[in-house]
């Protein structure tokens, strides 16, 4: 998804697409419906040949204009990818772009957005790794996408003022930069200035960044009759998408995804991938 619909709201379009890529100039696909994929090769490989396929993370910055992946106390973005290597030759390469940022999408100063966060591996026949390259192309989340099309501007506003409150009542800052300033730092869009002040800061126990998100936007939703388990966010994809190829790497079976599963039920605000 291209640019947030409202640029002078970074915070709240952060808070409600964190898995938007933000990415300007970069040439993501993919809108609030459907995670967006696609796939290339495999002509010409035997079936029974054994090949290997390699599972990968990507990651970048959520509403940042610029490539990679800071700091894991920010959300990322995440899109996967899986290659296919037969004879020591790549034959097939098929990826998840999960409401968000392509593979080789490139920002402003033409660094390529994503960056590799961890990969995993499993070995089969290519016929075997087909069937799992086909469970792989509608593996996703059967909840709503949670887009910034969902809420109007009066919500949005109000979302702010109670991701506001939650910093200000459970996040301590000890640096140059306090509570306040921190939440002034990402009304403003200012995502280096706050991964640049969060290492001073401390959460009260039990809380923490996620926990404030659900809390503001789950008085949002409820307004509307509906809960935080109606939606997901691009990190549940990707997590539904590697239980997939886990799975099959441990056991050489294809499960279907089940994207009415618990996987799926909440937004996954925070993911760091754990081969």
């Amino acid at each position: 998804m291209r640019a947030s619909l409202w640029p002078a709201l970074v915070f709240s379009a952060f808070t409600l697409a964190s898995c938007s890529s933000d990415d300007g100039g970069g040439d993501a696909a993919g809108g609030a419906g459907g995670t967006g994929g696609g796939s290339g090769g495999g002509g010409g490989v035997a079936g029974t040949e054994s090949c290997t396929a390699t599972f990968t993370w990507l990651q970048k910055d959520a509403y940042k204009e610029t490539a990679g992946r800071s700091s894991d106390l920010w959300p990322p973005h995440t899109t996967t990818q899986i290659n296919v290597s037969c004879g020591g030759q790549l034959v097939k390469t098929a990826f998840r772009e999960n409401h968000g940022t392509k593979p080789g999408d490139k920002d402003g100063t033409g660094a390529v957005f994503l960056v590799d966060v961890g990969t995993m591996q499993a070995t089969a026949t290519w016929s075997e790794l087909q069937a799992l390259l086909t469970a792989y192309d509608g593996c996703e989340c059967g909840t709503q996408f949670l887009s910034m099309d969902s809420l109007g501007d009066a919500a949005v506003q109000k979302l702010v003022a109670e991701i506001e409150g939650y910093v200000m009542a459970h996040l301590t800052c000890t640096g140059a930069v306090d509570a306040a300033g921190l939440v002034q730092k990402l009304k403003a869009g200012d995502i280096a200035g706050v991964l640049a002040a969060l290492p001073s800061c401390t959460w009260a126990s039990g809380f923490d960044w996620a926990s404030g998100f659900d809390e503001a936007l789950g008085k949002i939703v409820a307004a509307a009759k509906e809960t935080l388990a109606d939606y997901h966010v691009c990190n549940n994809d990707a997590e539904l998408q590697a239980t997939l190829f886990d799975g099959f790497r441990k056991s050489g079976a294809v499960t279907a995804c089940d994207g009415a599963g618990a996987s799926c039920k909440g937004p996954k605000w925070f993911y760091a991938p754990k081969p």
